[in-house]
C-alpha cells in the first residue's frame, strides 16, 4: 500500500473577521496612506473571501506592529493552534503519539528557534528520537512539499513489528506579517486575501479509518529565474509580502506543461482524473488553473469553497482543501486525483493521488 493520509485536522483561532468587516478596516487603513479607498472595496469584493480567521483581533494589529511583539505572538498562537490540530490529527487516525516517527512543519510567517516540531514532541509525548524536519521558507507550496517528504520517508523506514507513521503540522499566521503603512499593492492584496490557521495530517502505509488518499507520485518543478514573483522581504519592521504581477502569467505559460510532463512520466492523462485538490491562492490563480488544466467549475468547486471560508491558508491550503473533498464525499476508492500548489522559487508542487477507504 503506498503513503496515505489518514487524517486531516484543522484548528483555527477564535478570532473571525468577515469580508465586510474586513473591507471597512481596511478602507480606512490604506486611505490613510494614500490608497483610493474604492479600489480596496474592489479586492475584497474580488477575492472570493467570506470570512477570514485572525491570530488576535483587529485591534491588536494596530497597536502591535513591531517585528519583535508580532514575532512573540506568533509563537504563542503556533503552539496553541499546533498542539490542537496534531492531537486531533492523532485521534481521527488512531494513532499515539508514541507512534510516530517522523514529524514535518511547515511555517513561513514567523520564526521559532526552536521550531515548532521540539514543541509538539513535548507536548504530545512523541518519542525522544522521533526524527523532525522544520519546512519554513517554502511559502505556501510547502504542506506539499512535505506531503511528498513524509511519503519518501515512509518508504524506508522499517522500524520492528509496525508500520511507520508521519505527521505533518502546517502552521501559517500570515495576519501578523501585514504592514499598515506599507502602501503597496501586494501588501493590500495580502492582507485581503490570507486567512490564519493550523492543518494537521498523519500519513502511514495502511488502510485509513475514512475515505481518503493514497500519495502515488509527487515532483517538484521550479521554473528558472522566477526568484522575485513571490515571498518576502525581512526587515527591521517584519515581513514585507512579495507577489509579483507575473504570477497570473506564469501559471498560464507554464502549469499545464508541467503538469502534462508529470503525469506522462506516471502513464496517465488528464482526463483520467476525477479529482483536484488545488491550492487556493486566490479566486484569480483558481481561476486560472481551471482554465489551463481545462476543467469545470464543479472540479475546483472544494478549493474555493476553502478560499471563501477561511482565505488564503498558506502551506495548510492544500490539506484544508483535502480535508473539503473529503467532506464532499469525492474521494472515491480507486479514482485518481491530482494535487496542486504552488510557492516561491516559483515552484509547482504537484501529487498524483488515489482515493482509498
Amino acid at each position: 500500500m503506498a503513503p496515505t493520509l489518514l487524517s486531516i485536522a484543522l484548528a483555527t483561532p477564535e478570532f473571525r473577521l468577515r469580508a465586510d468587516e474586513a473591507e471597512a478596516r481596511l478602507r480606512e487603513v490604506f486611505a490613510a496612506i494614500g490608497e483610493d479607498p474604492e479600489l480596496v472595496t474592489q479586492v475584497v469584493t474580488n477575492s472570493g473571501i467570506g470570512g477570514r480567521y485572525l491570530a488576535r483581533p483587529p485591534g491588536y494589529y494596530l497597536s502591535e506592529r513591531s517585528l519583535t511583539a508580532r514575532n512573540r505572538t506568533y509563537g504563542e498562537v503556533a503552539r496553541e493552534l499546533g498542539e490542537r490540530a496534531a492531537r486531533e490529527a492523532l485521534s481521527q487516525a488512531g494513532v499515539a503519539p508514541a507512534e510516530v516517527d517522523l514529524v514535518i512543519d511547515t511555517s513561513c510567517t514567523g520564526v521559532m528557534i526552536p521550531a515548532l516540531d521540539a514543541h509538539l514532541a513535548n507536548a504530545l509525548g512523541l518519542r525522544p528520537d522521533v526524527r523532525r524536519m522544520p519546512l519554513t521558507e517554502a511559502g505556501c507550496a510547502a504542506g506539499a512539499t512535505a506531503l511528498a517528504f513524509a511519503s519518501d520517508y515512509l518508504q524506508v523506514l522499517d522500524p520492528p513489528g509496525r508500520t511507520p507513521v508521519a505527521l505533518i503540522v502546517s502552521l501559517e499566521l500570515p495576519s501578523l506579517t501585514v504592514q499598515l503603512d506599507d502602501p503597496r499593492r501586494a501588501n493590500l492584496i495580502s492582507a485581503a486575501i490570507f486567512g490564519d490557521g493550523c492543518a494537521a495530517a498523519v500519513l502511514a502505509e495502511r488502510a485509513p479509518p475514512a475515505p481518503s488518499v493514497e500519495v502515488l507520485a509527487h515532483r517538484a518543478h521550479l521554473l528558472p529565474g522566477t526568484e522575485d514573483v513571490m515571498g518576502f522581504e525581512l526587515g527591521t519592521q517584519g515581513f514585507q509580502i512579495v507577489l509579483s504581477q507575473r504570477i497570473p502569467l506564469l501559471v498560464k505559460r507554464q502549469l499545464r506543461g508541467a503538469v502534462d510532463a508529470f503525469l506522462e512520466a506516471q502513464g496517465v492523462s488528464l482526463s483520467e482524473l476525477k479529482f483536484f485538490a488545488l491550492h487556493p491562492g486566490g479566486t484569480k490563480v483558481l481561476d486560472n488553473v481551471r482554465d489551463v488544466l481545462g476543467l469545470a467549475e464543479e472540479q475546483v468547486a472544494a478549493s474555493r469553497a476553502c478560499l471563501a471560508e477561511f482565505g488564503n491558508l498558506s502551506s495548510a491550503s492544500v490539506f484544508a482543501a483535502l480535508r473539503e473533498l473529503r467532506a464532499r464525499d469525492e474521494l472515491r476508492p480507486g479514482e485518481l486525483g491530482l494535487l496542486v500548489a504552488m510557492g516561491p522559487g516559483f515552484t509547482i508542487e504537484l501529487g498524483l493521488l488515489r482515493g482509498v477507504g
